[in-house]
């Protein structure tokens, strides 16, 4: 519906539609909140941005979401399959009613959206945006659904030094990219103080909050440092402090942009993508493998050992079925990236053969796809036909698929988990 909707001529400026493929990759890049595209902002007039706008949402919200709220105004009730899905929002010592759970997502979303774009009008207007109010609702949308679409041509390079318009679209980034369990579970322990009575953090929030720190001021401090020795050097200080900090924040799968990504050295980039691949906080709109899943994946890493199939973390014992679970999905999603990316290498050898890109650009363009970040270091609008259908589909996966990866197949044997073969013994490591 998207593809075809970006296909009408009313879509852009010159009435004159793009190749299907063009409008396919935005549609595509829109729903799945990434923000790679092979077209400039330019080219669409307000109608085809206001297609691109209703794509972001639709994406941001979840099809799962709007699925499962049409399933409960229509029937007034969510069969047990339905309520479960719909439970991934949440986790188990915080009341669960999916009606409830869906009233607040929507609610939630639609609140931070406004109260986003109304900060951003004054700003905007300050810059001398001559459409603040509608470019104040599109980015306000866009940066809270984490997808990196902007509507101007350059991203928000024209923004990069203003403290005020960035520090908002931060601010909106990591609200829509740390979860909604954690507000409701901030709530709680909020509503319960206020009655003199004790509630503790879950576990998964304190992951969450913690991760979440740890990951932008890691990533701010690596990046300001690899401005050393470089242009970026010479920036007045509070303009470099300022563009290490919205790098960190926008690559956690927000995708804008203040400055290109080729100004940023191999180390800097290279460090970029474990940013990219970790991603937001589950139930969030975010891409990503996820912050819990790295965290806990790389605490098994450290602690764990093929005797104790747990880890404990701040006095509590993590189940193996969930460790089981995160090492699934950021192995399935290596194995992945590493598809797209050879795939994609092969497909564009003739770039790479004469110098004008390099294997880290094909690397950062699978990461950012898979991850739904949308940052580039300029290789999208140079992608062939092939090319793009690449990663087309790296983009869906990134966004359907880190779900679903985390279901068990039935690629390793029988479901039926009566049935125990044989056990025999073979050499690793």
């Amino acid at each position: 519906m998207g593809s075809i909707l970006l296909s009408l001529p009313q879509a852009y400026k010159n009435g004159i539609p793009v190749n299907y493929i063009d409008a396919l990759f935005t549609s595509v890049s829109a729903i799945c909140v990434t923000g790679l595209s092979t077209l400039s902002m330019d080219v669409f007039s307000r109608t085809g941005l206001i297609f691109i706008l209703i794509l972001i949402e639709a994406g941001g919200l979840g099809i799962l979401t709007y699925i499962s709220f049409l399933m409960t105004v229509s029937s007034k009730k969510i069969s047990v399959v339905n309520g479960n899905l719909i439970k991934d929002f949440y986790i188990d010592d915080i009341d669960f009613n999916p009606k409830s759970i869906l009233k607040k997502i929507v609610l939630f979303t639609l609140f931070i959206q406004v109260i986003g774009s109304i900060l951003l009008i004054p700003g905007l207007y300050k810059a001398g945006d001559q459409h603040f109010i509608f470019n104040s609702i599109f980015l306000s949308i866009s940066a809270f659904c984490n997808a990196g679409f902007s509507p101007s041509p350059d991203s928000l390079s024209g923004f990069s030094g203003n403290w005020y318009v960035l520090s908002i679209v931060m601010g909106l980034i990591i609200l829509g990219g740390i979860g909604f369990v954690v507000f409701t579970n901030i709530a709680q322990k909020i509503r319960f103080a206020r009655k003199g009575q004790i509630f503790y953090l879950s576990l998964h929030v304190k992951i969450v909050l913690i991760s979440t720190v740890v990951l932008i001021v890691s990533g701010f401090v690596f990046t300001f440092i690899s401005f050393y020795k470089t242009s970026l050097w010479e920036l007045p200080l509070s303009k470099r402090i300022l563009t290490a900090l919205f790098e960190s924040v926008t690559l956690r799968t927000a995708g804008f942009e203040t400055i290109p990504q080729t100004s940023f050295t191999s180390s800097a980039s290279l460090f970029h993508l474990v940013l990219m691949f970790i991603g937001g906080s589950p139930g969030s709109i975010a891409g990503g493998v996820k912050t819990t899943t790295a965290f806990i994946t790389l605490l098994y890493l450290l602690d764990g050992n093929e005797q104790r199939t747990t880890v404990s973390f701040a006095n509590r014992r993590i189940p193996s079925n969930i460790i089981n679970k995160s090492i699934t999905i950021v192995s399935r999603s290596v194995l992945i990236l590493l598809i797209s990316a050879i795939s994609l290498s092969y497909v564009e050898n003739h770039l790479i053969s004469n110098g004008t890109i390099s294997l880290i650009d094909i690397i950062y363009e699978s990461v950012s796809a898979l991850a739904t970040v949308g940052l580039s270091r300029g290789l999208t609008p140079q992608l062939s036909t092939l090319g793009k259908l690449i990663i087309i589909i790296t983009m869906y996966i990134g966004r359907t698929g880190i779900y679903a990866m985390s279901i068990k197949s039935g690629f390793t044997g029988s479901d039926n988990e009566d049935l125990i073969y044989p056990e025999e013994s073979l050499l690793v490591g």
